[in-house]
């Protein structure tokens, strides 16, 4: 079995969104920063939300609009969530790819951001109140860590590499893929519950700040070399059934 070298290894983590860099902007609502489609959201409230204790929350989707994604649940998600919450809440949606036209045009109501740069991306976490990630495809869910490092809870389907950073009722929901209802019932409950998505934020980025690249690249590399130093082989048969010799 050949390894990669870890060099390639801590090459191939430089390419992924620094979490460091998003926790870093919690907080940071400065107006004249922020991207602009988020000026009609200031418009209605969303950077004096913290300050003024006003009622309308932001709910952000961040992440490529492509069918492996499941844009369907986000849309019909958001659609539900939109219908029995009203202006108690903006609905953003941030990322490209070839579904971004057809859910733009599914989603009037909301905010479309498109493709933005890690320190804007990092800006429009830090204005959002939760995090909402319909997609079941994930390997790992980067864009659902850096939510949580901006202590955003994370609305999240049910499977794949994003169940290793949910912790369900803790830093977020997990829901059965592809199940708007639930994602949409999910949304009402921590918009309407702010004792709640307080806590469930706090909680997302503590797990979040405990990530380690340079950690988690070495328990990798540990798994490697156990993979590579193991030296027992499985015999193969010296036969096959046919369907005659089994019974």
């Amino acid at each position: 079995m050949t390894l990669p070298p870890l060099n390639q290894l801590e090459a191939a983590a430089e390419l992924v969104p620094d979490l460091a860099l998003v926790g870093a902007h919690e907080h940071a609502h400065a107006a004249d920063s922020r991207v602009d489609d988020l000026e009609v959201a200031l418009d209605r409230g969303v950077g004096d939300r913290i300050e003024d204790g006003a009622a309308v929350r932001v709910e952000l989707h961040v992440g490529r609009l492509a069918i492996e994604k499941d844009p369907a649940t986000l849309v019909e998600s958001f659609r539900q969530a939109h219908a029995a919450v009203g202006e108690a809440a903006i609905f953003c949606v941030a990322g490209a790819g070839p579904e971004a036209d057809s859910v733009r045009k599914a989603l009037p109501f909301a905010l479309h951001c498109g493709f933005l740069p890690r320190e804007r991306l990092a800006e429009l976490y830090a204005d959002a109140d939760l995090f909402v990630f319909p997609s079941p495809t994930e390997t790992c869910g980067l864009v659902a860590l850096e939510a949580m490092a901006s202590g955003l809870p994370v609305i999240g389907a049910g499977a794949g590499g994003i169940r290793e950073s949910i912790m369900p009722g803790i830093t977020g929901h997990l829901i059965e893929p592809g199940n708007a209802t639930e994602f949409a019932t999910a949304i009402q409950s921590l918009v309407k519950d702010r004792e709640k998505r307080e806590a469930m934020g706090q909680a997302a980025r503590a797990f979040a700040q405990g990530r380690d690249w340079s950690r988690e690249l070495d328990q990798l590399e540990a798994i490697y070399r156990r993979a590579r130093d193991t030296t027992a082989a499985v015999a193969a048969p010296t036969s096959w059934p046919t369907t005659t010799s089994v019974t």
